[in-house]
């Protein structure tokens, strides 16, 4: 999501609309009016039982932002709020300028569900999610109106590569709901080389998955942009193996703007973006680890053209398209300004 902000920004200023983003303390985002605000960071929604309980935090840098949102509303003609908390959805009917959410992630949590299931019953609440795999997370959506942002790539850094390795890659948070084993399964499987890049967020889990790993897997650390494209680009495939229902996938199009196909599970944002012996394979989830070694053999003889040519439809500038008519679309004939 991060990543997202950071690149649409800049359009949207040289669309002339005039951006606010009100982010923790060190947050830079070129050409934008960022308000630092300090405090405690929450815990991440990613991680929490689904009956896990919030509570607000006099010191909370969630709660600090949206007081500070609040303070400045009056300077904006829309006030977007990107996150998955309890807060956001509480306060909307107090602000005077329209508020609309965009949820980057799946359902988690049932006490967030549930404020926001009755923000949508009272009428007039306006979301946008990535896919409508991440949107049928929500029940009580079903039937309604959701715009679908999707997510986008930058093209010009994840390079198109003719010439792979005989390796595998896989990236991520390196945290159980990621299925970072199945990867090591596949990899020792068909005795291929396998490059690992991420943060490792659980230590515990990344020694218990490393135990069952040979020699074969690499582990890169948390890589930039430039090298991590050098690891799509050298890899016959891309797996990508969570174990829940992933609202997007940045890794997906990352890996398929460098030509390497993905190998991934059936289901959620993944299932909405790669074409099935196109761009990639998606294997049945019932299969396991024996559907993703399959998927790797048929990867092998796609087109990497084709697959590049499929990431090229989420640029950054068509994820610009589809916000700012989100904006539009929920803002009225307004005065180019949100925040």
């Amino acid at each position: 999501m991060e990543t997202h902000l950071l690149n649409l920004a800049p359009i949207l200023v040289e669309r002339r609309y005039t951006v606010g983003i009100v982010a923790p303390a060190g947050s830079i985002v070129p050409r934008a009016m960022v308000y630092q605000v300090t405090g405690e960071m929450s815990p991440s929604a990613t991680r929490a039982e689904r009956a896990a309980i919030t509570a607000a935090r006099t010191g909370g840098v969630l709660e600090n932002m949206w007081d500070h949102a609040l303070r400045v509303q009056r300077q904006y003609d829309a006030v977007i709020g990107v996150s998955y908390d309890w807060l956001p959805f509480y306060l909307t009917p107090f602000f005077s300028t329209p508020i609309r959410h965009w949820i980057t992630i799946c359902s988690a949590m049932d006490e967030v569900d549930s404020i926001v299931e009755k923000r949508w019953r009272e009428g007039g609440l306006k979301l946008a999610m990535y896919t409508a795999a991440q949107a049928r997370t929500y029940p009580f959506l079903a039937g309604g109106r959701v715009h679908l942002l999707y997510g986008a790539v930058d093209t010009a850094v994840f390079q198109y590569n003719s010439q792979p390795q005989d390796r595998l890659c896989w990236a991520g948070r390196i945290s159980p709901e990621k299925g970072l084993e199945d990867a090591i399964a596949v990899a020792g499987a068909l005795d291929m080389p396998l490059d690992v890049c991420g943060k490792i967020q659980d230590e515990s889990y990344w020694q218990a998955a490393m135990r069952d790993a040979g020699a074969q897997v690499v582990y890169h650390g948390f890589l930039g942009p430039v090298e991590l494209q050098r690891r799509y680009a050298n890899a016959r495939a891309t797996l990508v193996t969570p174990r829940w229902i992933e609202a997007f996938g940045n890794t997906v199009i990352e890996s398929m703007a460098c030509g390497t196909p993905v190998v991934t599970y059936d289901r959620g944002g993944p299932a909405e973006i790669v074409e099935h012996g196109r761009s990639g394979v998606l294997a049945p989830p019932k299969a396991g680890v024996a559907g993703l070694v399959d998927g790797v053999r048929e990867a092998a003889g796609l087109d990497r053209r084709v697959v590049r040519a499929r990431a090229e439809e989420f640029s950054f500038v068509r994820m610009a398209d589809r916000f700012e008519h989100w904006i539009e679309s929920v803002a009225g004939d307004v005065r180019p300004s949100s925040c």
